[in-house]
């Protein structure tokens, strides 16, 4: 009597692309994305490193009043816990308002988590820059009587303005990149336009409330 042939297994799932990769080949990135299997914290890392090199970067922006005022270390830690949670909250935003708007298949949180792979290269450049460059020249001011000048001597840096601009820059970069996930994911241009224009206004928002003691200092 003849033995019968056990089915075949089913192939396993193809591989999600890594999140770098939506720098390189973003076309490609969410084709590969397509065809994975749907996981929705896949690409939390991303998120959680910008998350922490955003706050560094904005504990070294107001590195000089620490250094004028005496601030300890807990001061700096506040500032890069500070910033590491809005940019986390802007996160979950996205993946909120995006998961809403463009639905299950948009898949928003992969899709704005890959795009956090944008910005740990643009906040290193930054630290790098902050560390290496002369800070702005507080000579003359004490704290806290002198607050509000040393705010517009911060703000007014070259570096300063630098970092508010690239930050807001790579944010719209993160949603143009989105745009483009969804249509690939959803094939529909309606919903590729709603889940990314939903969280676009309250993120920008969200983004310029973390540098609002700097941009308080322009005016």
């Amino acid at each position: 009597m003849a033995r019968r042939s056990r089915p075949a297994p089913p192939p396993p799932p193809p591989e999600a692309p890594l999140a770098a990769e939506v720098l390189t080949a973003p076309g490609a990135f969410f084709q590969k994305l397509r065809v994975a299997e749907p996981r929705p914290w896949r690409y939390v890392a991303p998120v959680l490193l910008a998350a922490v090199l955003a706050g560094v970067v904005y504990a070294l922006l107001l590195r000089p009043v620490g250094a004028l005022g005496g601030a300890g270390f807990l001061t700096h830690v506040s500032n890069v816990f500070g910033t590491f949670f809005l940019t986390v909250v802007s996160a979950a935003l996205m993946w909120g308002l995006g998961h809403l708007s463009a639905g299950r298949e948009g898949r928003a949180a992969e899709v704005y988590g890959a795009t956090f792979a944008l910005l740990p290269p643009l906040y290193l450049l930054l630290a790098v820059l902050l560390l290496v460059l002369p800070g702005p020249n507080l000579s003359g001011l004490a704290l806290p009587a002198d607050w509000s000048d040393v705010l517009r001597a911060i703000s007014g840096a070259p570096l300063t303005r630098a970092a508010i601009a690239l930050t807001l820059l790579g944010t719209l970069a993160q949603f143009v990149l989105a745009y483009r996930g969804f249509l690939i994911l959803t094939g529909s241009r309606g919903r590729a336009l709603l889940g990314t224009l939903s969280p676009l206004v309250p993120v920008l928002l969200l983004t310029l409330v973390g540098f609002g003691p700097l941009l308080s200092g322009l005016f």
